[in-house]
């Protein structure tokens, strides 16, 4: 009984978000990429490797402490001309020590409220752990005026999610150079939903980290466009374009956690953690990465993609392997 009221609630929940979703992606059918437009940037694309096509810029822009807990850099997005607020990366940092290691909170698509990461964050403290929660592209600090968080994240404008996705991993690589600089030498990843999705592909470039927990990441892009609750609105507008769903698979090289192993050993520190009635990330999707990542792990918990019971499944498993040890 217990576990039909989980599973009913969590469909309601994830179908009345999905809904909302679909709903907002209506005002965006003016932003659908044009079949030229979108085979022109896969064409260019294809040409190039995943360190080229996340490759840092060459000079590390702006990086200042704007606020006594806020670090702000200049971002690489392509689209700053027309959404300027989206140019200004910030992470709000909650500190320990300069050198101790830093746990890199990222949230999910249009997530509202960072009240439960202020939480997560000070018992990381508590462990003698940083902690550095990034705002993501096009949310909270960083969304345009007239839009909800995150709203312009995953659009019909197949060439503007994807160089969203590209600005959101470049960051968090720059995040990474600099707080090497400030002394703090290792890191873990805590990802949620969209936030994993970024969280897998940096993992994928950067061996220098000690676990990662992702929580019902977004690996199979196909689906979420063009198949499944998240699809509503979307898949009609790029249908309607002439966007099918093969051509996705032309950017997979670059963008799908599937198609590359992290970087260094860290696969077998990873634990990747799926919702049972979950149906905008399937279980079996991750279990494909969980096939993918030799020496990661999969476990499920109660839910549908949207619920509390996956920060602490994962914070039990990390004390479990005594992988939050502060020295």
């Amino acid at each position: 009984m217990k576990a039909l009221l989980h599973r009913g609630f969590g469909l309601a929940v994830d179908h009345v978000l999905c809904g909302s979703l679909a709903l907002l992606h209506r005002r965006h059918a003016e932003r659908v990429s044009t079949r030229e437009a979108a085979e022109r940037y896969f064409a260019e694309c294809e040409r190039l490797t995943r360190p080229q096509y996340f490759a840092l810029p060459t000079t590390m822009e702006n990086f200042r402490m704007s606020a006594p807990d806020v670090i702000s850099w200049r971002s690489p997005a392509l689209s700053a001309a027309t959404f300027p607020t989206n140019e200004t990366a910030r992470a709000t940092l909650y500190r320990v020590r300069r050198d101790g290691p830093t746990i890199i909170m990222l949230h999910a698509l249009m997530s509202a409220s960072d009240a439960g990461y202020r939480l997560w964050a000070r018992r990381f403290n508590a462990l003698g752990w940083n902690a550095a929660f990034v705002h993501l592209p096009f949310h909270y600090s960083r969304r345009p005026p007239r839009h909800l968080n995150g709203e312009l994240c995953c659009t019909a404008d197949l060439v503007l999610t994807g160089d969203t996705l590209r600005q959101a991993v470049v960051e968090l690589r720059q995040l990474l150079v600099w707080l090497r600089a400030q002394g703090s030498c290792e890191f873990g990843f805590l990802g949620t939903s969209y936030g994993g999705w970024v969280g897998a592909l940096v993992a994928s470039l950067e061996p220098e980290l000690r676990f990662l927990a992702l929580l019902a990441p977004m690996v199979n892009i196909g689906y979420a466009l063009y198949e499944g609750p998240t699809s509503w609105t979307i898949g009609k507008q790029l249908a309607r374009a002439g966007l099918e769903q093969a051509m996705i698979q032309r950017h997979a090289h670059l963008s799908s956690p599937l198609r590359a192993l992290p970087a260094g050993d860290v696969a077998g520190r990873t634990l990747i953690v799926g919702g049972m009635f979950d149906r905008i990330v399937r279980p079996a999707d991750l279990a494909a990465l969980r096939d993918a990542w030799p020496g990661s792990e999969l476990i499920t918990v109660a839910q549908a993609h949207f619920g509390y019971g996956m920060i602490p499944r994962a914070m039990a498993w990390l004390h479990e392997r005594d992988l939050l040890r502060s020295s």
